[in-house]
């Protein structure tokens, strides 16, 4: 490469910074709009806002009070998401939690290109393909930020590994363990499967090593693995702890012994990626987007669909309607048309001996991407193929859910393979001198009757795709009724079919267009023209291309929304706010189709957004993903079954849970009439009706909706007076240690809570008809609860709050026990006299310590290597010395090999522009 072609190699750290920046402008633009924020499904503003994850209360152990009679959540580990939560506080966390998070996978990915020694161009490129990668960037619109950052954590590890000959290579190795831990913190089980892969590719690194006996170099690789996995456990020690605790012990279906085998992979395979739903990785859009995506752009593919689905369409539709989702995505798989048709480039030059643009090594390592991303897709299919099943059966793999997860990995693997291109690209059709009119025809002409075969091929069956796709198309805009009632169907609304069809039909032609221009730039590539002088406009329009076409398609996963509007108050909410901890709310579940407007405003706004954000307990939890095997008993013995069976069970569901607020029809006590229920228990508190926010808003959408007082309206709040309070003194009491037992006096009509409870410890026998005494709460917060109680006689005092080993209890400050009372609540016994009583959430707190230790390892670490590095730079090296040749150099080598040209001596330094001046001025 001559000296000329120094605007290839141009763009240094500051460019590549300033690029990234741009890639994730938008969200820093969004951010600073007044009121505004990024509609986060998952972690949203109002659960931010909550007191139970407040910081830095939260890193000693979470206790989600709000919803399921409450339950123990993960911890907060000081990793990256928590810092950031804790600095910017949460409404600047929610505006700028994304493009943090993005700007990390960029930077990760940017350093790993650095570290393989590929062109300058291919780093940057490369990172903004892996920011606007559609799976990073819709989970972190999605408000799954923590996924991106964990990519960007595996990027950064992989990039301490990419030298493992260098003086420094160890540390390094500590490094890539801190990498890894974080990515652990950062995304659970998404980090997990990353530290395999990471530990998959330091092997394979090993075994494709140049220099060495093939069983030392392994020795090697496996101690380098062993060390990222100490390293990575320390650092993760507290999210691992709690992982287990929150995901796997307790959990309903979890236990092999209790479990129906149909019924857990029904569970765990839920989100998998439907096959034909492959052919979004390169046409995004065409099965929709968001499932509340406006504009015709709703989601109606099969992504998240409950398995009963299956079964029910299968059956001809014949059978009861499954109440679980039809579908359900937060994520798109777009992996872009320039990266997909580089990537493939790349592997298919892989495959040649000769004129590949790659080394020998480098081939390698495009295998093992290829591999890595092949695999990775078999296994997102999950029940839609058979290679799930080989690592569900895995030890806990089978308490993973979503194989759709794995296509991370896939996106990973064509992003790396994009990078590989572009830098082969660079190396084989931009170093070279250009030809002068090749933008012209018949320049174009004239390089046609000279190209090589390959380059012949390439064009030609880009040519081929293209009018395969483009009669397609024709086809597919030509069934436009046909897929409209197809749509009508799979549950979408007759009034959203003819707009979704249009949509699905539209990004047909997006593709044919792209897929156009990408095909145009090889041919130009291949013609040289941008060889040379022009290699630097080369990389400008290949970097366009990539932003349009990705920019356009992740544009519908930007939803942004006025949180000053979405969290106000109204009458509804102001009655509940007051002293929410004294009590429960739910919701009456059944109703006219009337009822379906309060019911979509309760469990899609109120129990997700306001009611966290007002700190107002439910006893709902409509996003709880692993329930307890307690909680599951208790709600199947109390919710299951129909007509006038639950209308008796439900009240005394709601009595011993203390809810003792019920949303529901105004006419809710003459429906209880007319079926067997007993109106007398519900008070009406205040009758209301909805109304949209503003003119204007759809009215489909409960986010725009809103409710407000009505002496006539058609909904109510009702007080359910026979609820019982939050702590409450009894003196009589029966003992049952036998679950199912307590159960069936739970629910036996004959047994009265107000008078009795059931307690799982042996106590002395209750005297009779005696006064038990009074208790109230002094003083509440999630994990800390104060009461006073005064007894008359000896009593247990009943907390209706959900039992939990990790809850202590001090009475007098000494502690005392707490046991399991009606069957799910917490229990303690209590002499006669007045006592203070605080019930304490406590959980081990040295996992919180190792992680700390850690990470200030792993910080240390970084320093260092980085004061080594700039030291080591600073040196002179000694003009005779010649440049040592390791594996790290091997694989990333930028000299292309082929057959007529001999290979120059290796670089350690990828492009130094410099040596290529120097010589040129020496020639």
């Amino acid at each position: 490469m001559n000296a000329k072609n120094s605007s290839v190699n141009g763009l240094g750290f500051r460019g590549t910074l300033v690029l990234l920046l741009i890639a994730a402008g938008v969200f820093f633009c969004l951010g600073f709009l007044p009121n505004q924020t990024i509609l986060s499904n998952d972690g949203p503003l109002g659960r931010l806002m909550s007191q139970s994850h407040q910081l830095p209360e939260r890193f000693s152990g979470c206790w989600q009070d709000l919803n399921a009679l409450g339950f123990r959540e993960g911890a907060a580990v000081p990793g990256i998401s928590s810092t950031l939560q804790m600095i910017l506080r949460p409404v600047l966390f929610s505006k700028f939690y994304a493009p943090i998070g993005l700007a990390i996978l960029g930077l990760g990915a940017w350093c790993f290109f650095r570290r393989l020694r590929l062109s300058p161009v291919a780093c940057v490129l490369g990172a903004l393909a892996a920011v606007w990668n559609m799976d990073f960037f819709s989970q972190a619109c999605w408000g799954v930020v923590a996924h991106p950052i964990t990519v960007g954590m595996c990027f950064f590890a992989l990039a301490a590994l990419a030298d493992d000959a260098g003086r420094l290579r160890w540390l390094r190795v500590i490094l890539a363990g801190f990498a890894v831990g974080i990515g652990v913190i950062e995304g659970a089980d998404v980090g997990a499967i990353f530290s395999l892969f990471v530990a998959g590719y330091a092997i394979y690194q090993a075994l494709t090593a140049e220099a060495g006996p093939r069983v030392k170099n392994l020795a090697v690789g496996i101690s380098r693995v062993g060390l990222v996995a100490v390293v990575a456990g320390l650092v993760a020690a507290q999210s691992v702890g709690d992982l287990v605790a929150t995901n796997l012990e307790g959990i309903a279906g979890m236990k092999a012994e209790n479990v129906d085998k149909q019924e857990h992979w029904d569970w765990a395979t839920q989100w998998s990626f439907p096959k034909a739903e492959t052919l979004g990785l390169v046409m995004p859009g065409i099965f929709g987007y968001r499932p509340d995506s406006s504009d015709g752009g709703t989601y109606w593919g099969k992504i998240g669909r409950a398995p009963e689905w299956d079964r029910f369409v299968a059956g001809g539709r014949q059978d009861k309607t499954p109440t679980g989702f039809e579908r359900y995505t937060g994520a798109g798989f777009y992996l872009g048309l320039p990266v997909a048709l580089i990537a493939l480039w790349a592997l298919i030059q892989s495959l040649r001996r000769q004129n590949s643009g790659f080394s020998l090594l480098q081939r390698k390592f495009l295998w093992f991407w290829a591999v890595i991303g092949v695999v990775s897709l078999l296994l997102a299919w999950g029940r839609f193929a058979p290679f799930y099943r080989l690592v569900y059966s895995l030890p806990y793999f089978n308490s993973i859910r979503n194989p759709v997860k794995f296509l991370d990995l896939l996106s990973v693997a064509a992003i790396v393979l994009f990078a590989y291109g572009v830098d082969g690209l660079c190396r084989k059709y931009m170093a070279p001198a250009g030809t002068p009119g090749l933008l012209r025809w018949a320049g174009l002409k004239t390089w046609w009757t000279r190209a090589e075969k390959f380059e012949r091929r390439w064009i030609f069956a880009c040519l081929a795709v293209l009018g395969l796709s483009l009669l397609g198309w024709l086809i597919y805009a030509g069934s436009h009724q046909s897929l409209e009632k197809y749509l009508t169907t799979v549950g979408i609304p007759e009034s959203l079919a003819p707009p979704t069809a249009a949509f699905s039909i539209r990004q047909v032609f997006w593709f044919l267009l792209f897929f156009a221009l990408v095909a145009g730039f090889f041919a130009y590539a291949f013609a040289g023209a941008f060889a040379g002088a022009r290699a630097k406009r080369g990389g400008i329009l290949l970097g366009l291309l990539l932003l349009a076409d990705l920019g356009r398609a992740n544009l519908p996963w930007i939803m942004t929304y006025d949180y000053d509007q979405r969290y106000s108050s109204n009458s509804v909410i102001d009655h509940l706010r007051a002293h929410p901890w004294l009590q429960r709310v739910t919701l009456f579940p059944f109703g006219s189709r009337d009822h379906q407007i309060l019911i979509n405003i309760y469990r899609y706004e109120w129990v997700q957004h306001q009611f966290p954000y007002y700190n107002i307990q439910s006893l709902d939890a409509p996003q709880i993903s692993r329930v307890s095997d307690d909680l599951s008993a208790l709600q199947s013995t109390f919710t299951a079954g129909t007509g006038s069976n639950i209308l008796h069970r439900l009240p005394r569901y709601w009595q011993l849970t203390n809810t003792r607020y019920v949303l529901g029809p105004a006419d809710l006590p003459q429906f209880l009439s007319m079926n067997g229920g007993d109106p007398s228990w519900l008070r009406m508190v205040e009758r209301f009706s909805t109304t949209l926010k503003r003119p204007g808003l759809s009215p489909n959408r409960p986010e725009n909706v809103m409710a407000i007082a009505a002496p006539g309206g058609g909904f109510a709040l009702f007080e359910f007076t026979p609820a019982l309070p939050r702590a409450v003194m009894y003196s009589n009491w029966r003992v049952s240690t036998n679950q199912s037992d307590e159960l069936k006096i739970l629910v036996d009509p004959m047994f009265d809570p107000l008078r009795e409870v059931v307690v799982a410890a042996n106590l002395p026998a209750p005297g009779t008809n005696q006064i038990p005494g009074k208790v109230e709460i002094t003083s509440y917060a999630p994990k800390d609860i104060k009461l006073q109680c005064t007894a008359t006689v000896p009593s247990v005092l009943l907390l209706n709050d959900h039992f939990d080993p990790n809850w202590k209890v001090l009475v007098d400050g000494r502690p005392e026990t707490i046991f399991r009372a009606n069957f799910y609540m917490r229990g303690i016994y209590v002499q006669p006299g007045t006592h203070n009583v605080e019930f304490q959430f406590r959980v081990r707190t040295w996992p919180l310590y190792v992680t700390s230790a850690g990470i200030v390892l792993g910080l240390l670490t970084l320093g260092l290597v980085i004061g080594l590095d700039r030291r080591g730079a600073a040196k002179p090296r000694p003009a005779s010395a010649p440049p040592s040749k390791t594996a790290a150099s091997a694989e990333t080598s930028t000299e292309p090999i082929t057959s007529k040209r001999q290979p120059k001596p290796p670089s350690t330094g990828g492009h130094d522009n410099r040596k290529h001046k120097d010589k040129s001025r020496r020639r």
